[in-house]
C-alpha cells in the first residue's frame, strides 16, 4: 500500500516535554505545519548591515502544547514557548542543533512541496556554517535563496542594503510523492486532517435532521498528487474542488461503511499524538451510535449532537 503514494516574539514563556515520537510521523508532521525560515533582519553593527538566521519552526493553537513538546523531547534540541498571541511555538536556530533536524530529514525524508524549502534551507545553512553570510556577497545569495523559499518576500530595508538586483534562485519542484510509512501518513493527518460530525437538515427523515460523518484533508490544487494518493492509503474517498473558482481541494470519506472499515481502524492501529485524537476519539464514538441506529432517534441524535458541540474548533 505504502509503496504507491512520494523570529518568535521576544515575549516568550519556556516549557519543556518529555515523550517519545515515531520518527516517520514527526517527518509527516513537519511536512503538514512545519516551517523553515531564514530572518535575515537589519543590523548596522555587521559590516553587511544585515544579521541572518535560520529558523526551524513549528507553531500550533495553544491546545497541542503538549505535542510540541515531544517534539522537543524528540530532537532533544530547540524551544517550546507561548508566544504572546497565545499560540505556542516550537523552534530551533541553532546552526549545531539546526543540523540535527536536516539530519533527522535525511533518513525520515519529507515528501510534499515542504520538501523544496528543505532544500533551499539547506543551502542557505551550509553558507552560513562558512561564514559567508557575513560578508555582503554571500548576503546577496541567502537573500535569493530566501526569495524562492515559503511566500518570497523580501523587506524593502533588506534590499535597500543589496547592492544587487534580488534574482531568486531556481526552486526545487517534488516530481515523485511516494507516502512511504503509515506513520507518516498519521503525522500529516494531525496537521492537516479533520475528523467532522456533519449534522444537516433531511426533510425524508422522522427528525428532520441527518448525520453524517466526514474525514477531510484540505490543500492547494498543487498538492492535488498528494490528496489523490490518500486514495490508495484508505481504500476509498475521492478528491473535490471546493469550488471552480477556488483552488482548494478536499480529500473526502464520508460513508459510514468506509469509515468503520478503512478510516477507523487505520488510525486504531497508528495513533494520533496530538489535540485531534480526542477529535478522533468522539468521532469513534458517534460512528458507533450511528451503527446502532440511534441517531435515527431523537435521544440518540442529542447525544451526538453534544459530542459534536464539543470536538474541532469547539474543544477549547
Amino acid at each position: 500500500m505504502f509503496t504507491t503514494i512520494n523570529s518568535i516574539n521576544s515575549n516568550l514563556i519556556a516549557v519543556s516535554g518529555n515523550s517519545k515520537l515515531n520518527p516517520n510521523y514527526v517527518s509527516g508532521f513537519i511536512d503538514a505545519e512545519g516551517c523553515f525560515h531564514i530572518s535575515v533582519v537589519k543590523n548596522l553593527t555587521l559590516s553587511t548591515g544585515a544579521s541572518v538566521r535560520a529558523i526551524f519552526q513549528i507553531s500550533l493553537h495553544r491546545k497541542d502544547e503538549a505535542l510540541l513538546k515531544k517534539f522537543q523531547d524528540f530532537f532533544g534540541v530547540g524551544r517550546v514557548a507561548i508566544r504572546s498571541d497565545g499560540a505556542v511555538v516550537y523552534e530551533v536556530s541553532s546552526l549545531n542543533d539546526i543540523q540535527i533536524i536536516l539530519n533527522h530529514l535525511e533518513t525520515y525524508p519529507l515528501i510534499t512541496d515542504k520538501w523544496a524549502d528543505l532544500q533551499l534551507f539547506k543551502q542557505a545553512v551550509k553558507l552560513m556554517v562558512n561564514k559567508e553570510h557575513l560578508t555582503m556577497e554571500g548576503l546577496v545569495k541567502i537573500t535569493n535563496i530566501k526569495a524562492s523559499m515559503n511566500f518570497g518576500t523580501i523587506s524593502e530595508t533588506i534590499i535597500s542594503l543589496i547592492p544587487a538586483v534580488i534574482e531568486p534562485v531556481k526552486r526545487p519542484v517534488v516530481t515523485n510523492i511516494k507516502i512511504y510509512n503509515p506513520n507518516w501518513v498519521v503525522g500529516y493527518i494531525e496537521g492537516e486532517g479533520m475528523f467532522f460530525v456533519n449534522i444537516y437538515k433531511k426533510k425524508e427523515s422522522v427528525l428532520g435532521e441527518g448525520v453524517k460523518l466526514v474525514f477531510k484533508v484540505t490543500q492547494d490544487r498543487k498538492n492535488l498528487a498528494l490528496l489523490e494518493s490518500f486514495t490508495n492509503v484508505f481504500t476509498a474517498g475521492k478528491v473535490y474542488a471546493q469550488s471552480p473558482t477556488v483552488k482548494v481541494m478536499d480529500f473526502l470519506i464520508t460513508g459510514l461503511a468506509d469509515i468503520t472499515k478503512y478510516v477507523i481502524p487505520f488510525f486504531q492501529a497508528h495513533s494520533l499524538e496530538g489535540a485531534k485524537k480526542n477529535d478522533f476519539q468522539d468521532f469513534v464514538k458517534v460512528a458507533e451510535l450511528m451503527k446502532a441506529k440511534l441517531h435515527l432517534k431523537k435521544d440518540g441524535l442529542e447525544k451526538i449532537r453534544l459530542i459534536k458541540q464539543g470536538m474541532n474548533s469547539n474543544r477549547y
